[in-house]
């Protein structure tokens, strides 16, 4: 009798064992199963619940089995580790990727571009444009708001914002905040201005430098960015901006004039506006303006403390993106009335 009970024990412990077994690997065939779907992405909002983000893969078609899933994903371990974010459905995916994609956040990058050579109010009116952030900063109307509160509500270590972020194309989460954003490219452009900053080290040439902080670095390499977009030129052009606070001279730049006017300024410099009374009219105010006047590329930072040889103290746009250098007065003058005037 008890080797009968014992008999009856062995066969429903291996059938219960058998049967686990099967479930378990008919559950793997189906974890790895790819579903087909015509859905391209999927948002799961911070705080979702396995439930809920499960309901939204059946909406969505992608999920068929919803218990199967949530099994899936306990058993693996994964169903308190899905990340918010939006992610990128793959035609066909299988549950297993969902939980992997899911769980690792590998969340759907979005380009976002600073541009160089704008302002930084022009920078903020782009990115309100842009419908991968989220917008928190609130609305900047004036150079005058950029320069005193841009940088207390970053957080930044410096006065004034005005070109402080690097111009390149950043990649981020949707949802990312117009603030995170904003604090990543001012680390960014703090690296890259310790960067040009080091090539003071490496003697490229024999033309004395006339500034002396990290801080006139960046300001000056504004300058050269809205004075060309030719790189060949950056380097002649920072030459020129040396010798003249070097005697001593008004830098005359017709872009700080313009960041003088603001916002009014309507695409015309007038002979009324080489006189406004301002520390960034460099017709009338010798030395470099009190702050940077754009978002300057790396190539007009490493210009600045980079310049090339020479004694060229006037350059003069030809028309076609570059510029034509003059070590006199008679020069420069004669270069306007050639391409400036057409004489």
């Amino acid at each position: 009798m008890r080797v009968a009970v014992r008999q009856i024990g062995f066969w429903l412990c291996l059938i219960v064992v058998t049967l686990s077994m099967i479930a378990y690997l008919s559950l793997q065939a189906w974890a790895d199963r790819g579903v087909e779907h015509s859905s391209q992405t999927i948002e799961i909002r911070s705080g979702a619940s396995l439930s809920s983000i499960t309901q939204q893969l059946v909406a969505l078609n992608v999920v068929h089995q919803p218990r199967l899933f949530k099994l899936l994903a306990s058993w693996d371990s994964l169903d308190t580790l899905l990340k918010a974010g939006e992610y990128e459905l793959s035609n066909p995916i299988s549950p297993r990727q969902l939980l992997e994609k899911f769980s690792a956040g590998r969340v759907m990058l979005h380009p976002v571009r600073l541009r160089e050579g704008i302002t930084v109010l022009t920078m903020l009116q782009d990115l309100k444009k842009n419908p991968y952030l989220e917008h928190t900063l609130g609305d900047f109307t004036s150079y005058a708001q950029v320069h005193a509160e841009l940088a207390k509500k970053l957080g930044l270590s410096v006065e004034s914002a005005e070109g402080y972020f690097f111009p390149d194309t950043y990649f981020v989460r949707r949802g990312l905040t117009d603030v995170d954003l904003l604090r990543r490219a001012h680390l960014v452009m703090q690296s890259k201005i310790a960067e040009a900053w080091s090539l003071l080290a490496i003697p490229s040439n024999s033309q004395a430098l006339s500034i002396t902080t990290a801080e006139q670095l960046l300001v000056l390499a504004s300058i050269i960015e809205k004075e060309t977009g030719v790189d060949a030129d950056r380097a002649q052009i920072s030459q020129v901006f040396h010798k003249r606070l070097e005697r001593n001279m008004r830098l005359q730049t017709d872009p700080t004039v313009i960041y003088a006017i603001g916002e009014s300024f309507d695409g015309d410099i007038r002979y009324k506006d080489l006189r406004i009374d301002s520390p960034y009219n460099t017709y009338r105010y010798k030395g470099l303006p009190p702050t940077p006047i754009a978002l300057p590329s790396f190539q007009s930072l490493v210009a600045a403390v980079q310049p090339a040889e020479g004694d060229f103290l006037y350059f003069v746009a030809r028309g076609d993106g570059s510029s034509q250098f003059s070590e006199t007065l008679a020069q420069h003058n004669a270069a306007v009335r050639r391409y400036q005037l057409g004489q």
